[in-house]
């Protein structure tokens, strides 16, 4: 395959910026065009303007391999064909941005640090809620549908995001991908979450024999089984299902669905149930934490407003009341959503 443009690194002023691909995309005018995209994102207002662009020309297909997150997500949806190697990753999330308080505040200033905080996480509901719309127009799906896969932020594999109807179509090209140390390093900047499980099984499988063999084998041996043998296998697949709902247990326990039999009842392992043993403790903690922080923030408010401004504290400002708050209700959706599985 020949591309004629590639977006490799990151999207912005300090990358592939809006005007950058302007100019490349000058020179192909009533030209299909290809462009090759791997990259871990940047800026959300490069990405929507370079979307614009790919929409206002008409003919452009996005093919996607390596790692594509974030903002490259936001401008492949500006194609007319998005296809993605089977081997690539696919990752959308709620957008974010830098918040820097640090210092010591008086009651007023304490309180203009709470509205401001208000009013940036107000904005980025708004920007959240583009988003989704965006993602949503290109998945033929509700806004509702996209908004919690926005917030759970998890990586999605080829057939998932073609399942979600992210991408129109999985090619061959691409190779396995190498998650070194560097490649760590970058998640850590752009702080995206770790990647899902991988089946070592399968891929040895697939490396160590062709499918022609594998046809073969497994053939053979279905028809030297115990004809009993056969009836209760095939009784069994019957009888349980599949459940990719749970998108929240799912990512806790890097699977990609809990098995459902025909009784609603599920099978877990002791390893999968201590995983959202120790993961909903941990939340809860963690709620318990944020709940105590906004109490003595409350009240060091209230003690500076009495004291007219006299005394000084210093306070950790990167996250807001509603912030904390916003955690304390996502442990307990949480929990909402496991306790019938427990």
């Amino acid at each position: 395959m020949e591309y004629n443009l590639s977006i490799d690194s990151h999207i912005g002023p300090w990358g592939y910026s809006k005007n950058y691909i302007r100019s490349q995309m000058s020179g192909f005018k009533n030209k299909p065009v290809n462009v090759r995209i791997s990259s871990l994102g940047g800026s959300v207002d490069d990405a929507l303007d370079i979307r614009q662009q790919f929409l206002d020309h008409g003919n452009v297909t996005c093919y996607l391999f390596g790692y594509v997150a974030s903002a490259a997500t936001i401008l492949a949806t500006g194609a007319k064909k998005t296809c993605m190697s089977k081997y690539a990753f696919y990752l959308i999330h709620k957008v974010s941005n830098r918040v820097d308080a640090w210092g010591n505040y008086n009651a007023d200033q304490i309180q203009q640090l709470i509205d401001d905080l208000k009013a940036n996480k107000l904005e980025n509901d708004k920007m959240d809620l583009v988003l989704a719309n965006l993602y949503a127009n290109k998945c033929k799906k509700k806004v509702d549908d996209i908004l919690p896969i926005l917030k759970e932020g998890r990586w999605l594999t080829a057939q998932e995001a073609l399942e979600y109807g992210f991408i129109d179509e999985i090619v061959e090209e691409g190779s396995k991908l190498n998650f070194d140390d560097s490649m760590k390093t970058k998640f850590n900047m752009f702080h995206l979450p770790a990647l899902p499980a991988i089946d070592r099984t399968q891929s040895q499988e697939a490396d160590t024999a062709p499918s022609w063999f594998n046809n073969f084998v497994n053939k053979f041996l279905k028809g030297h089984q115990p004809e009993a043998a056969q009836t209760q296998n095939k009784s069994l697949n019957q009888s349980k299902q599949m459940k990719k709902d749970y998108q929240k247990v799912n990512s806790i326990l890097k699977i990609e669905g809990v098995e459902v039999d025909k009784d609603g009842k599920v099978m877990l392992t002791e390893d999968q149930v201590k995983a959202l043993n120790d993961h909903i403790a941990h939340l809860e903690q963690e709620s318990s934490d944020k709940d105590n922080q906004i109490s003595d923030l409350k009240k060091q408010n209230e003690n500076l407003q009495k004291n007219d401004g006299e005394e000084t504290t210093h306070i950790n400002g990167d996250e807001g009341e509603d912030d904390d708050i916003a955690k304390l209700n996502t442990a307990k959706e949480l929990f909402n959503d496991v306790k019938d599985l427990l």
